[in-house]
């Protein structure tokens, strides 16, 4: 266990009031002075502000609080590094809160405080209200986590803030009166949403790629770490297990509290007169209830096709099941057992399904599933009554565009649904099926994406664009936050892994795995016409779809490595593994130029594959390998240790390294 210190927040807060009038800087160096003394990250304004809604202790970019009658949602803006303050009830915007960072994730605590995951600072923050709904939120304390902390959750006792880190594939706990680290495990591939089970004794987490989801033990002890398997097999005679993809999302049943009538004392009636027949009456039906610990997990059930198999696209074009279909797999949490073990339906009747989950809630009765989608803008409510949700839709809506995080208020019967890249709220009150939108206009808040990327941004989640693709995949089906899915497609050359695309574009010309394309513009065209979709225009003169496309692709944000902690003995393994990596004996920089970077050539590295034939191969730029498993064009190699072992002679020198110097050299790339 490492102690991590309680650290100052970044401070300076801006708000706008109704009229939209700037506040002045609040408390600034009143809080940095008190937080430099030694104060703990609890409340210095108990009772003041807004008090959590409901019993939900699960994070989400949209969090709900009341203060007197009003409904408050707090936003995790990305795009302006801001939390935002929104007045449901009144329709406005009300404040803003400058941050440090890029947030990710709120979660409001039992005491009103307010935990925000910091994804591009690698650190978790505490603010608390400091006065009303018109003034922004006072830091507290801030503590740094594993590297890209993107889900939050409280347990049921409120003693402890669970983190999951994607990039870092960590798992963390944080004293939530203090920040003071707990104990922190390994988990696979990007990790995401996280949700407690009732006891506070396991944590769930979902997984954007693998389709998995772990279980972590929370209690004393060993904490162990399960995965469950929710692959699930296709209606056809085949036992190919379909894989799974964008598993951003995860919700579960929340007990509901006690119902006070139920608890009244009964009233003694008068019993009826003697003449009197009263015909018996069928017993109230009670309304339907999730399962204790019944889990949700909205995802995309992937076909990639076989490998050894060339394709027209990628994946089978023949595939009867279609390549990608939306899936919500049900998981008995007591048992830890997926109860989605198959698909119930193809996917020719399910145009517009949901192929980019991005959050999720349950209603407080259990019976309904709330999902945000991006691409198709859309808010579902689907039937938990089912082994697959998915095929039990009861009703969407339509909301502002990028929705990626909803929360549901049960006492207004609504949702609010947060969407990024209209940089709106939705309103959605069930009865009525009405949809009102509240847009982020408070001053002081400045975008961090221009124009051009910002609507290359929304061609990348557009799903059913037929300018893309032909069966309604979106970029962001292979590419979730783009990066890559972690699997091997048939494609016309032959079996090829999803290369990540985020922090690896400038500089790495050509592109593809041929090294076909120096232009980039060049490269998506070609993609588009392998996924069947009929192009994106491209005018040559004016900025067109295709170039906001790519300059979306060039400036993706992509994680950011330094700010997470670490020891003295993985910096001393880093150091290490640099001066083997620039060693002549072992080769590695003479393709991998500088710090991993590629000698824009084409290399004949004796795959032995004759699905392959006899051609070179780009060499791929090194830029966040440590994350992109599996490895080879072909996806053959599962972790770098296997990589490093078997392209010995192909690709480098490897073989004779000492168990300690390859450590090193896996650690080092894992750096880059």
């Amino acid at each position: 266990m490492r102690a991590r210190s309680v650290s100052l927040v970044g401070l300076g807060v801006l708000a706008s009031g109704c009229g939209g009038a700037p506040l002045p800087l609040a408390r600034a160096a009143e809080t940095a002075h008190a937080v430099a003394a030694g104060v703990s990250c609890a409340r210095r304004h108990p009772g003041v502000g807004a008090a959590r809604v409901g019993l939900a202790r699960q994070g989400s970019t949209v969090a709900l609080a009341r203060i007197e009658d009003r409904l408050l949602a707090y936003v995790a803006d990305a795009d302006t590094d801001a939390l935002r303050t929104f007045d449901v009830e009144a329709g406005i915007e009300r404040a803003v809160t400058p941050l440090g960072g890029s947030p990710s994730q709120v979660l409001v605590l039992a005491d009103g405080r307010v935990a925000v995951a910091l994804r591009d600072r690698n650190r978790v923050e505490i603010f608390e209200p400091a006065g009303g709904a018109e003034v922004p939120l006072e830091g507290r304390c801030g503590a740094p986590v594993a590297i890209e902390p993107v889900g939050l959750a409280a347990t049921p006792d409120e003693a402890r803030i669970v983190v999951t880190s994607g990039w870092g594939r960590k798992l963390s706990t944080l004293d939530a009166a203090t920040l003071e680290a707990g104990f922190e495990v390994d988990l696979a591939r990007e990790p995401r949403a996280v949700v407690i089970d009732d006891d506070g004794q396991r944590a769930f987490v979902a997984h954007v790629v693998g389709a998995k989801l772990s279980v972590v033990d929370l209690g004393a002890g060993k904490h162990a770490v399960r995965e469950l398997d929710l692959r699930v097999k296709g209606l056809n005679k085949s036992t190919k297990m379909r894989d799974g993809c964008q598993g951003f999302a995860l919700a579960k049943s929340i007990p509901a509290p006690p119902d006070p009538v139920a608890e009244a004392p009964t009233v003694t009636e008068r019993p009826p007169p003697a003449d009197v027949t009263i015909p018996p009456t069928k017993p109230a039906r009670s309304p339907w209830k999730a399962p204790r610990a019944r889990l949700f997990a909205p995802m995309v059930s992937v076909d990639a096709g076989q490998p050894e198999t060339r394709s027209s696209g990628y994946g089978s074009a023949t595939m009867a099941m279609g390549a990608e279909l939306p899936l919500v797999s049900v998981i008995d949490g007591a048992a830890e057992r997926p109860l989605t073990r198959a698909l119930l339906a193809d996917g020719a009747k399910h145009d517009g399904g949901c192929l980019l989950p991005r959050s999720a809630a349950v209603s407080p009765a259990g019976d309904a599933l709330y999902v945000t989608c991006l691409g198709t803008d859309a808010l579902l409510e689907l039937d938990t009554r089912g082994l697959d949700p998915s095929r039990l839709e009861r009703r969407r809506w339509a909301v502002p565009a990028g929705p990626s995080g909803v929360a549901v208020d049960d006492r207004g019967g609504r949702a609010v649904v947060w969407s990024q890249f209209d940089r709106e709220i939705a309103v959605v009150t069930f009865a009525s099926n009405a949809v009102t939108t509240v847009a982020a206009t408070a001053p002081g808040a400045r975008s961090t994406i221009a124009s051009g990327e910002s609507w290359g941004r929304r061609l990348f989640h557009a799903v059913g664009d037929r300018h893309i693709s032909g069966d309604g995949r979106a970029c962001a089906s292979c590419h979730p936050d783009g990066r890559e899915d972690a699997l091997t497609w048939s494609t016309p050359e032959g079996p090829r892994q999803t290369i990540m695309l985020a922090g690896r574009i400038e500089g790495t010309a050509p592109y593809g795995w041929m090294g076909a394309h120096a232009d980039l513009k060049a490269h998506l065209g070609t993609t588009t016409a392998r996924l069947g979709g009929v192009g994106l225009p491209d005018n040559q003169s004016t900025f067109d779809d295709l170039d906001a496309l790519a300059a979306y692709v060039r400036a993706m944000p992509a994680p950011v490595l330094t700010g997470a902690p670490m020891d003295a003995d993985h910096d001393a393994l880093v150091t290490r593994g640099d001066a083997i990596f620039h060693a002549s004996r072992q080769g590695c920089s003479t393709c991998h130029v500088g710090e991993g970077d590629t000698d824009a050539a084409t290399h004949d590295i004796g795959s032995a594959v004759p699905a392959d034939g006899d051609v070179p191969f780009d060499t791929p730029s090194l830029r966040f390998v440590g994350g992109t498993a599996p490895y080879f064009h072909d996806g053959r190699y599962a972790t770098l240790e296997a990589l490093l072992a078997g392209a010995d002679g192909r690709m480098g020198h490897t073989l004779d390294l000492s168990r300690r110097d390859a450590q090193a050299l896996r650690t080092y790339l894992e750096t880059l």
